[in-house]
C-alpha cells in the first residue's frame, strides 16, 4: 500500500490518493505511513526545484530563487486540501518539508543566511517602484507569497535585518511604489512575528512623517525671513531627519568637505533645526545625499542634461565651474574624499563619458587631470549617475552579517538572564534547552553559542555555578 501511495505521489494522481486517504483514515494509525511519504516526497521536490537554478551561482536572481521554492508549497498545500480533506497532520508534513528545503537547500549550503537574504532582496524588488507598475491585487498576492515562505524561515533575525535596510533605502531615496504596500507588509510581519520584530521598521515610517512636517515648517520659516530675491538663488532641498537608533544607516566612511555652493543652504537649516530643537545633534550622511546638477556646456535640443549625482559627485563637478580641467590632486584636496570613494566616483562619471582622463585611459591617481565632454551625448535629458558602487554593497552585506552576531549575543544573554532571574538555580542542560525555546522563533541558535554566552554571564557574574552541574542566578 505504501508503495502504492508513492506511484500516485510520483504521477500526481490526486483522485486515487483521496481514495487511499479516505480507506486508510479508518484504520488507526493508518495515514501514518502516508504522512512520512509525503513528506520525505515534498522535500525531495523542494530540494530538486532549487537544484534547477542552483547553478546560477551568486548570479541567481531572488525572483528565481524564490519562485522555485513557491512552486513545490503551493503544489502540495493544494494537494493536501483536495486529496487529504486539509488534514491538520498532513499540513504538520507538508510544513515539515518546507522547512527543511526552505532552510537547508544547495543554495544556502555554504551560508545559511542565504535563504532570508535572498527573500528579503525579492520583497525590496516587489515593494520599489518599477517601470512596470503593479497592480494593487497583484502586489498583495506578492507580498503574501514572501511571508508564505517567510513563515518557514529559521532565521528571521536575519530577514529582519536586509529588510529593514532595504526599507531604509527605499524610504531615504523615495523609491517605494506604494506606502500602502509597505504599510501592509510591516502589518503582515507584525502578526507573523510580534510587535518588537517590526518596532524600529515603524518608527522608519514616524521618521519619514515627521521630516515631511519639519520641511513645511522650514519652508514657512524661510517665506519669513529671506526676501523673494534671496530665496530664489538658494537651492532648492530636502531634509530627512532620521533617528540614530531605528535606521540601520551607518556614518560615512570617508572625510568630506562639501561644496561651497551646498554649504549656506544646508548651514540655514541647521540653524533652523537647532533653534527648534536646542540639545539635538545632527549628523549628516552625505554618503546618502543626492542633487541634481545641470550642464549648461551640454545640450539635447537646446535643453541642457540634468545629471542626477551623489553629494561626493556634485563636489568633483562642481569643480569645473572655475576650470575646463581639474587635476586628481586638486579633487583629493578639495574635496577631501578619501580614494576609496573619489576613485569609484570619478569612475562612475568616466564610464558615463561626463568627463574625461588625459592621458586617455589613465587610472585615477596622481598626475591625471579630467576635462569636460563638451561633445556629451545620451538618450535620456536626466541621466543618473548616483549609481551603487559593487564593491560597497558587498561590504555592507559583511557589516550586516556582524551585526547580526553580535545581536544574537545579546539576544541569548538576555533569554538565559530572564529566565535565571525567574527560576533562580537551573541544571547547565536544561538551561541550555529553555533558551533554545525562548530564541527559536528568531533564529536556529547553536548549542556551543550557548554555552558560550553562559561562560560570559558568569564571568560577568549575572551567573554562578554550584554543584551537581546547577547554575545560580546572582541578583
Amino acid at each position: 500500500m505504501r508503495d502504492e501511495f508513492q506511484i500516485l505521489l510520483d504521477n500526481d494522481r490526486e483522485e486515487d490518493m483521496a481514495r487511499m486517504y479516505k480507506l486508510l483514515a479508518r484504520i488507526p494509525e493508518g495515514l501514518d505511513p502516508l504522512r512520512s511519504r509525503f513528506e520525505n516526497h515534498v522535500r525531495r521536490a523542494g530540494l530538486l526545484s532549487v537544484e534547477k537554478v542552483a547553478d546560477q551561482g551568486d548570479g541567481l536572481e531572488p525572483k528565481a530563487y524564490v519562485d522555485a521554492l513557491l512552486e513545490v508549497h503551493t503544489q502540495y498545500a493544494a494537494l493536501v486540501q483536495t486529496a487529504f480533506t486539509g488534514e491538520s497532520e498532513f499540513v504538520r508534513s507538508l510544513d515539515n518539508a518546507c522547512r527543511e528545503y526552505i532552510n537547508r537547500n544547495k543554495v544556502c549550503a555554504k551560508n545559511s543566511a542565504r535563504s532570508p537574504q535572498m527573500l528579503a532582496k525579492h520583497a525590496d524588488n516587489v515593494l520599489k517602484r518599477s517601470t512596470k507598475a503593479t497592480e494593487e491585487d497583484d502586489m498583495e498576492k506578492m507580498l503574501n507569497q514572501v511571508m508564505t515562505i517567510f513563515k518557514y524561515l529559521e532565521d528571521k533575525d536575519v530577514f529582519q535585518k536586509f529588510y529593514s535596510q532595504t526599507l531604509a533605502k527605499r524610504l531615504v531615496n523615495g523609491t517605494s511604489a506604494s506606502p500602502d504596500a509597505e504599510t501592509s507588509m510591516i502589518s503582515k510581519l507584525k502578526d507573523a512575528s510580534g510587535f518588537e520584530y517590526t518596532n524600529k521598521l515603524q518608527r522608519m515610517f514616524q521618521d519619514m512623517q515627521t521630516s515631511k512636517d519639519l520641511n513645511s515648517a522650514y519652508d514657512e520659516w524661510l517665506d519669513q525671513v529671506l526676501e523673494k530675491e534671496e530665496k530664489k538663488e538658494g537651492i532648492d532641498a530636502n531634509y530627512q531627519i532620521l533617528g540614530t537608533g531605528f535606521w540601520p544607516l551607518q556614518p560615512p566612511t570617508t572625510t568630506f568637505v562639501p561644496p561651497p555652493a551646498i554649504v549656506k543652504t544646508y548651514e540655514r537649516f541647521q540653524n533652523f533645526y537647532t533653534k527648534k530643537h536646542g540639545g539635538r545633534k545632527l549628523t549628516w550622511l552625505w554618503h546618502l545625499c543626492k542633487g541634481e546638477v545641470r550642464a549648461n556646456y551640454a545640450k539635447m535640443n537646446k535643453v541642457p542634461y540634468t545629471f542626477q549625482v551623489s553629494t561626493y559627485q556634485m563636489a568633483i563637478l562642481l569643480m569645473f565651474n572655475d576650470s575646463d580641467t581639474v587635476s586628481y590632486d586638486d579633487m583629493a584636496e578639495v574635496t577631501k574624499l578619501q580614494k576609496e570613494t573619489l576613485d569609484p566616483s570619478l569612475g562612475i562619471m568616466l564610464k558615463a563619458k561626463v568627463i574625461t582622463a588625459n592621458p586617455e585611459g589613465a587610472p585615477p591617481q596622481s598626475g591625471t587631470t579630467y576635462s569636460l565632454n563638451y561633445g556629451f551625448k545620451n538618450k535620456k535629458i536626466k541621466v543618473n549617475l548616483n549609481i551603487a558602487i559593487k564593491s560597497e554593497q558587498k561590504q555592507e552585506v559583511e557589516d550586516t552579517q556582524k551585526t547580526i552576531e553580535e545581536d544574537r549575543k545579546m539576544l541569548m544573554q538576555s533569554a538565559i538572564v530572564r529566565i535565571m532571574k525567574s527560576r533562580k538555580t537551573m541544571k547547565h542542560q536544561q538551561l541550555v534547552g529553555e533558551t533554545v525555546t525562548q530564541v527559536r522563533s528568531r533564529f536556529s541558535p547553536k548549542i556551543p553559542d550557548i554555552k558560550k554566552c553562559i561562560d560570559i554571564l558568569i564571568e560577568k557574574e549575572y551567573l554562578e555555578r554550584l554543584e551537581n552541574d546547577e547554575l545560580g542566578y546572582l541578583a
